[in-house]
């Protein structure tokens, strides 16, 4: 455990981000207390996703982004290695029609980031509907392993963590210092501070939990680049998750906060659900037998619902920027929606909170641009 030297911290998110910042914060003499509204640590953004860890391979228009997920990964691998499950095979297919990025523009930029594959085809991939396909090097992601390290690490580092608390700013006031690691939730945290809130793309999200023919086991399949799907194991178990880019989005809006719709609202971040009426499970087996042998034959377990937040018109390039600032003197937030970055954002906050360093350029002191509000917006590229 850190001598406490530094300042008392408050950090106000319970998922891997806020996690990961209040250990480093710790370890740099701070005293933190960690603040999540939920039932337990990592059930929201962090639990509902692909359990991919991102090496890039996901953002073929926007190499800045796989530039910083790759840096990410190495560091996230360093942190937390017994969360990382390395016995999957991962591919990417790009499809053959409607794909905003052909084969071989795809090649070319895996050769320029450096990132590895080798031409190699799942028995199940159906050949005439990709251009082609590629054995990659990614990992999948074991949340509840994750989750039980993050407990053991704030534990070890003398964390104090506060479960089942919905603060705002003005609860935090005997803090020196507060870390703002809420994702989809960070605009309404930061509402004390002066100044109009950031606008964002927000996404209510459905990820599908459902069984697979014995031919999938083990085996994780995006395909770029656009409207399609994605199918990826869950660590230990015989189930899978489906992503989609199309079918996932229940609601999208460009605005301050998100607006969810009434009949969802209460599945949010509350674990698997079972099947129920407002779950498109039908329409994610149907455009997955276009690409996908025995799709048919899937069984719905039960589906999770989350807010996904972005920022918002980006989808010409997909990139998903890691942005670490300050909003005022004393308040921190971390956004980001890659699970992959959140170790180089944690170092990035305490230089930010106890100003030791300047920030790095891969994660910019900066704010992200405003747009007029109100807006719905359409998604194109990977399902994540």
């Amino acid at each position: 455990m850190a001598d406490r030297t530094g300042p008392r911290v408050a950090v106000v998110g319970g998922g891997v981000f806020g996690v990961t910042a209040a250990l480093h914060l710790a370890r740099a003499g701070c005293a933190v207390t960690l603040y999540e509204q939920g039932a337990d640590l990592l059930l929201g953004a962090s639990n509902v996703n692909q359990r991919r860890l991102h090496r890039g391979y996901h953002y073929p228009r926007s190499p800045e982004t796989a530039r910083e997920v790759v840096e990410g990964i190495r560091t996230f691998v360093e942190e937390y290695p017994e969360a990382v499950v390395a016995d999957q095979r991962h591919y990417m297919a790009i499809a053959r029609t409607g794909s905003l990025t052909t084969a071989e523009q795809y090649l070319r930029f895996c050769d320029e980031v450096g990132l590895e594959y080798r031409e190699e085809r799942p028995s199940f991939l159906r050949r005439r509907s990709v251009e082609v396909s590629l054995r990659v090097r990614e990992y999948g992601l074991d949340v509840d392993t994750l989750r039980r390290i993050c407990w053991r690490r704030l534990r070890r580092a003398g964390v104090t963590v506060r479960l089942r608390h919905r603060v705002g700013l003005t609860d935090l006031r005997d803090y020196d210092r507060v870390t703002l690691a809420a994702y989809a939730g960070l605009n309404h945290l930061a509402r004390g501070i002066p100044g109009p809130g950031d606008e964002y793309q927000f996404e209510v999200c459905e990820k599908p939990v459902v069984r697979l023919p014995a031919p999938y086991r083990g085996t994780s399949v995006v395909v770029l680049d656009g409207p399609f799907l994605s199918v990826d194991p869950l660590a230990n178990t015989d189930l899978f998750l489906v992503g989609n880019v199309t079918h996932a989005i229940h609601a999208t809006t460009v605005g301050v906060l998100p607006l969810v719709p009434r009949g969802v609202a209460g599945l949010l971040d509350n674990g698997v659900h079972p099947p129920c009426a407002h779950s498109r499970f039908r329409a994610f087996v149907a455009a997955g037998r276009e690409f996908f042998v025995g799709f048919e034959q899937a069984r719905h377990d039960g589906s999770m619902f989350t807010v996904r937040s972005v920022l918002p018109n980006l989808d010409r390039t997909d990139a998903r920027p890691t942005l670490v600032r300050r909003l005022d003197e004393r308040t921190v937030s971390i956004f980001s929606g890659k699970i992959a970055t959140c170790v180089d954002a944690a170092r990035q906050a305490v230089r930010l909170v106890t100003g030791d360093g300047a920030p790095p350029s891969a994660l910019a002191d900066r704010a992200p641009p405003r747009w007029a509000s109100g807006r719905t917006a359409t998604r194109s590229g990977a399902p994540t």
